[in-house]
């Protein structure tokens, strides 16, 4: 699943964000462009899951492909 997050500004945020996820999905796979500002995972947890857990760490996702 890949997720557009436009407030991601920094590796900091990266940081934050793979361990949202990590936290929720330990064996989850999260590649993060800053960059180009997308996310991708891969974890069987559902993508809405996956999003929620990005919006707790005060970001704002936006699914591109589940």
């Amino acid at each position: 699943m890949e997720f557009r997050v436009p407030d991601m500004s920094c590796g900091g945020c990266a940081s934050a964000i793979t361990k949202a996820v990590a936290k929720l999905d330990p064996a989850a796979k999260v590649q993060i462009d800053v960059a180009a500002k997308t996310v991708k995972v891969e974890s069987s947890v559902n993508p809405g899951d996956i999003a929620s857990a990005i919006a707790q760490a005060r970001f704002h996702p936006i699914v591109i492909v589940s």
